[in-house]
């Protein structure tokens, strides 16, 4: 899947939207190209947006703590 996107080798990523999916190998290969595409900017944009929470949580806990 990875080749058929133009990419190099990133079967790290196609192991990741396995998993993240719940997909194989195969359903990861037979699913549009495109749509693939989309997914890995959501997810992408969906674990930013994780990551910032998580840092604003941690600095109020530090807030927190220091009181």
């Amino acid at each position: 899947m990875a080749v058929k996107r133009g990419k190099t080798c990133n079967l790290i990523d196609d192991a990741a939207l396995c998993v993240q999916m719940g997909w194989t190998l195969e359903e990861l290969e037979s699913q549009p190209v495109r749509f693939i595409e989309k997914l890995q900017v959501y997810l992408g944009a969906f674990s930013d947006l994780q990551e910032r929470e998580s840092r604003r949580l941690e600095e109020e806990l530090r807030r927190h703590r220091r009181r």
